[in-house]
């Protein structure tokens, strides 16, 4: 299949000057070839990724490699007073032990670096190993380095502190809310029209209060960080989704040119937003490394993961529905409350009240307390996750009390425009989702009352929900190499966490160039190849199509450049002359042409080299870009012991278009899967008397197994943005958003009894 002419030219309004593509009307130069877009192509690492062909962070090697381990505090909040360390520095292999008072000095920089665009302002800048000042619980007081791991972990466990404790702020909620300056993606209040009046003159209302829990990503690859000093210049390879990010906090924490700074990082296991930000134990390996001489290694157990990393907040959140006797929203309030450090970063849950549906009166609040504890973290779905629970539980209650199928009051309430902006949507085609999985699923054929359907002991419910995610384009840049035998080669600072980065972005540039994908190479996760932010945000497939198609679009002029005077077909021609197809250019619309061997070998070079850049971020265009999903599960529910499962499950999504249906069905699932472990599962148990958590391990935190999780029918709308690259938009945050109350909302119908916080657990719905 060849990406229609529509689906092309709709990339142009977003890449605009950089590519230089054709308007409405003209010829589309993708037309005829084999198209790779659209395509449900094999992952490209796939076969080395089984066979242990790929090599991670931690399993890197250096010639006189060293093994760190983190001593943390005991303590939540207060100073410490004395480290003792001696028995720790005699102990067998031990290289140094460092601590405040033989660390090398660093400056308090954000752990996001610069990250720039519609993330948001977090950060974390509190100094680590450079104070006497505790913060949270397990916060880094000495880092020992040994000959071995094991050596390190022995003497680590020989270190013990003297602390002045100072009273913690632990639980949440509790203290004084307060409204922060920034959230995660929007702002931190909204208001339209006047929701209280609203309220009281509503023929039906909803009130209640729904509530999330902390939980942690816990990615396959746990975190880690190799760090290695030649003078003044610094390799670090570490398990980041940010390699630019990591490299631009390291030259300002020890003071060095980013020239100086190269970050690589071209596989990591998984990253869920967790692994956007350099926790204290990268800086950590870093100074470790330049103090000792030696390269460094500081690999977290999973243990040190929940206690030197942050999760997903927990949130609480106020939501108040009215709407008509026809079933209109008339008023919505989202009041949403989630804890911060000293460093503000807000789970901004309000943020789906805001767009989703239609209505007169909103009141969207994000509100925040601080707490004693390690900084929140990006987590898939950053405030949508959570928000959509409370949003989409209360849609259900609100459906029941009106006597509207759940589906059937969510279609009374499309907007035709986005509802806090009144812009135009780039597109949204949420009514086709909701069909193509209502029909997929049988929805119409839902008992309209809970209790309805039994399976000897097992209660039988259905239920479903909306899914909405902000897309969005950031700042990329790639390298794009065309060599003397036809192969192209791109790389870029991004990297592959396992959404197939580099199969869909080969896929692109095979299209664009016109050539098979074998003849397409992907390199990534340097952070020297260019400037690039693409930490998440569901932005690396539509953020890197723009750099890679502007690098396309470049290297056509050279190659015209090239033809340029000489005895060749191409010779006068312009960009828009000619078209990418059958390994070379040609001209438009006729046989006339030469591949790119040829090119090259005439003009006598070996390789042509171009950079490409992303267009704009999306904030400058003045529309509403979204994806949308619907979710329909089906769930039995053990009336004598309460337990929970999930047997069916259908999602239906407008992502544009699907550039490789084989790897966006596999993102999908992934999202649902983690939906079914926030509805059921996940909840990391904190000691709020001490700050610690206690159930700090895979087999205590539990989420979804095999066992878990039912067949997943995924389809898609498939209908392209005309304001994005490649008519595409971000989906891999999609899957999880909407997916724990369409779980809730299930559950009532199967049992009658609403559980307004997550996990589900059988004490809830017994």
């Amino acid at each position: 299949m060849s990406i229609t002419s529509r689906a092309y030219t709709a990339g142009s309004a977003v890449l605009g000057k950089l590519s230089r593509l054709l308007p409405d009307g003209r010829p589309d130069p993708l037309a005829g070839l084999p198209g790779e877009i659209g395509r449900p192509a094999d992952r490209l690492d796939g076969l080395a990724k089984a066979t242990g062909g790929i090599r991670y962070t931690a399993e890197h090697d250096l010639p006189g490699l060293t093994h760190a381990v983190v001593v943390g505090s005991t303590i939540a909040k207060g100073r410490v007073t004395a480290v003792h360390t001696a028995e720790a520095a005699a102990a067998p292999g031990v290289v140094l032990v460092m601590t405040e008072h033989n660390a090398p000095r660093m400056k308090r920089t954000p752990a996001y670096a610069t990250l720039q665009g519609p993330l948001g302002a977090a950060a974390m800048t509190v100094p680590v190993l450079n104070t006497d000042e505790i913060f949270w619980t397990g916060q880094p007081i000495a880092v020992v380095v040994a000959e071995t791991l094991e050596q390190a972990e022995h003497a680590a466990a020989l270190v013990h502190a003297d602390y002045e404790i100072r009273p913690a702020a632990l639980a949440f909620p509790s203290g004084r809310p307060y409204t922060p300056a920034h959230a995660v993606l929007e702002e931190p209040v909204t208001r339209r029209g006047d929701t209280k009046a609203a309220l009281s003159a509503a023929a039906a209302t909803v009130e209640a209060v729904y509530a999330t829990p902390l939980e942690y990503h816990n990615a396959m690859e746990p975190h880690a960080t190799i760090a290695h000093w030649e003078g003044d210049r610094l390799t670090v390879f570490d398990a980041s989704q940010y390699p630019y990010g990591v490299k631009e906090m390291l030259a300002k924490k020890f003071g060095l040119p980013k020239k100086n700074v190269r970050v690589l990082a071209p596989y990591i296991g998984g990253g869920f937003g967790s692994k956007t930000c350099a926790w204290p134990h990268v800086s950590l390996a870093v100074a470790a490394a330049r103090l000792a001489g030696r390269p460094v290694k500081l690999a977290l157990t999973r243990a040190g993961m929940f206690t030197m990393t942050g999760g997903r907040a927990p949130t609480r959140s106020r939501v108040a529905l009215g709407a008509d006797a026809t079933g209109r929203l008339t008023a919505l309030e989202h009041d949403a409350l989630a804890p911060c450090t000293g460093d503000e970063f807000a789970e901004a849950a309000a943020i789906v009240s805001r767009h989703l549906y239609a209505c007169p009166n909103v009141r969207a609040r994000q509100q925040v307390v601080r707490l004693d504890r390690i900084q929140n973290a990006f987590f898939r779905g950053p405030g949508v996750a959570p928000g959509s629970f409370a949003v989409e539980s209360a849609m259900d209650e609100l459906a029941w009390r009106l006597g509207l199928d759940p589906l059937e009051l969510r279609l009374r309430n499309e907007p035709d425009r986005d509802p806090a902006s009144g812009r135009p949507f780039t597109s949204r085609h949420l009514r086709e989702a909701y069909e193509l999985g209502a029909e997929a699923f049988g929805w119409p054929a839902r008992p309209d009352s809970p209790r309805a359907l039994r399976e000897g002991h097992w209660l039988v419910g259905y239920g479903m929900s909306a899914a909405i995610n902000p897309d969005a384009l950031l700042l990329a840049g790639v390298t794009l190499r065309l060599a003397a035998d036809g192969t192209v080669t791109i790389s870029s600072a991004t990297n592959e966490l396992g959404a197939g980065t580099s199969t869909a972005q080969s896929q692109a540039a095979a299209q664009r160039l016109g050539l098979p994908l074998d003849r397409i190479r992907f390199e990534q996760g340097d952070s020297d190849v260019a400037a690039t932010r693409v930490p998440g945000a569901s932005a690396a497939t539509t953020t890197l199509a723009s750099a890679v198609w502007a690098a396309c679009d470049k290297l056509v002029r050279e190659l015209l450049a090239l033809a340029r005077g000489a005895d060749s077909p191409l010779a006068g021609r312009s960009p828009d002359d000619v078209e990418t197809r059958d390994g070379g250019l040609y001209v438009r619309g006729e046989p006339r042409g030469e591949s790119y061997e040829r090119i090259l070998a005439r003009a006598g070079r070996e390789a042509v080299t171009v950079g490409g850049r992303s267009a704009p971020p999306y904030q400058t265009i003045k529309r509403g870009t979204y994806s949308y999903g619907a979710h329909f599960c089906e769930v039995r529910v053990d009336e004598l012991t309460g337990e929970v499962r999930v047997t069916r499950w259908v999602g239906a999504f407008d992502g544009g278009r699907i550039v490789n249906p084989k790897q966006a069905t596999s993102q999908m699932r992934g999202g649902i899967i983690m939906g079914i472990g926030m509805a059921l599962t996940e909840e990391a148990q904190l000691d709020e008397r001490t700050g610690r958590i206690v159930n700090r391990s895979l087999a205590d935190y539990h989420l979804p197994t095999h066992a878990d999780v039912p067949d997943i029918d995924i389809r898609f709308v498939d209908r392209p943005d005309r304001q994005t690259p490649l008519g595409a938009k971000g989906i891999g945050e999609l899957g999880i958003v909407g997916a724990a109350a369409a779980i809730a909302n299930a559950v009532y119908h199967a049992t009658g009894r609403r559980v307004r916080s997550l996990p589900i657990t059988p004490d809830k719905v017994m």
